[in-house]
């Protein structure tokens, strides 16, 4: 039972005589001035400076305020991958040049002679492996990485070369192109394995035929390629708030035939305690303190913006780092509203003051309501 409530009962007990209303009321006025009292001697302060009674920013002891409070939204793409996506913006003029044939390419070749002699005049053919194909009479002929009017002009020369035809005609055209696939999985509306119809693409170009990012879709994106000699790919990280959002198209890489493009979910943060919808929420974009609130429908009645704490476990690390958070101070302006990193854990706390508020109000509303009732 409430302390209070155990004050009013010997009170309540006599509401039988007519001077119990006015007694009611006199303990009305002590509650009030007591709860007033008790708020002023209860409540709590973040940390404050010298001489100054508003609450202000000091970094926790032996943590770098670079560290824990970044007011620079976090780049998911390292430096060495801004160097790789560098390094293959130079293959960019290749999508201005004509289709290099490659493997498993379907050729259509057309022999217009033969068309005369009522033979058939257009063959289809796959190219092999080793980037050959295989003709009648012609014989075997290596075809990987020329365009079509190269392979034009190799097929004319071997059936000339071999007096087959006096005046050979070859038209050629690539029904299927297969040579080049791109796989683009993860995270996307329309998942598979794509083939690109130039000698190159772009990342934004595969996320277009993928169907774009699907809701669930996190911010970073990485790109695996297979290197020569290598057995492990490698792998390029891109930020897509960079790319997509900032309009950074420097940080587009430039995609060859056999690239995988995976794009995981978005990475979870956690907003518990007193807010009015606690539970992890997906880092889709850079996110801030007061968002990430936002995110977990705002602070509940009885928060304590000014003892709230982050739990943070920084990468490749087992140890954890607790760093307090002055929501208060940063809705003011005086400390900075920091962007939050994956798996971060923001904790609420309720705050005493407030709670023995709303506990006073709660008795008092019931006095209020039983003294009207004494009284009517």
């Amino acid at each position: 039972m409430s302390p209070f409530i155990s004050l009013l009962r010997p009170v309540i007990m006599t509401n039988d005589r007519p001077e119990s209303g006015f007694r009611l009321r006199f303990i009305l006025q002590a509650i009030m001035a007591a709860s007033a009292l008790a708020f002023c001697g209860c409540a709590t302060y973040g940390p404050t400076s010298a001489g100054s009674q508003s609450a202000v920013y000091i970094p926790p002891a032996g943590l770098s305020h670079s560290v824990a409070f970044s007011d620079e939204a976090v780049s998911f793409s390292d430096e060495v991958s801004r160097d790789l996506v560098r390094q293959t913006r130079k293959l960019i003029d290749l999508r201005d040049t004509d289709y290099l044939v490659g493997a498993d390419d379907v050729l259509e070749i057309s022999i217009f002679e033969w068309e005369l002699s009522e033979q058939t005049k257009t063959l289809e053919f796959r190219v092999a492996e080793s980037g050959v194909i295989s003709l009648p009479v012609a014989g075997v002929l290596d075809v990987a990485g020329q365009t079509v009017q190269d392979v034009q002009k190799t097929i004319e020369k071997a059936l000339l070369d071999r007096g087959v035809l006096q005046n050979p005609r070859v038209g050629v055209s690539v029904k299927e192109f297969r040579s080049r696939r791109i796989a683009v999985i993860g995270a996307v509306n329309s998942p598979g394995v794509y083939a690109i119809h130039e000698n190159v693409s772009t990342l934004m170009d595969m996320l277009t035929m993928a169907g774009g990012p699907n809701q669930g879709a996190g911010q970073r994106v990485y790109v695996l390629r297979k290197a020569k000699g290598e057995s492990e790919p490698l792998r390029i990280v891109v930020d897509l708030e960079d790319l997509l959002d900032r309009g950074s198209f420097d940080m587009n890489p430039v995609l060859q035939g056999g690239d995988i493009v995976y794009l995981p979910q978005a990475p979870l943060i956690y907003v518990y305690g007193n807010v009015r919808a606690p539970g992890g929420f997906g880092l889709h974009r850079s996110t801030r303190v007061i968002e990430a609130l936002a995110l977990a429908g705002g602070l509940s009645t009885n928060a304590d913006k000014r003892n709230c704490a982050l739990v943070r476990r920084e990468h490749g690390s087992s140890s954890e780092q607790v760093v307090p958070v002055d929501v208060k101070a940063i809705e003011r302006g005086e400390a900075p509203n920091f962007y939050l990193r994956e798996g971060d854990v923001l904790h609420v706390p309720e705050s005493s003051s407030k709670a023995l508020v709303s506990e006073l109000w709660g008795v008092l509303r019931g006095i209020f309501t039983f003294t009207y009732r004494l009284d009517s």
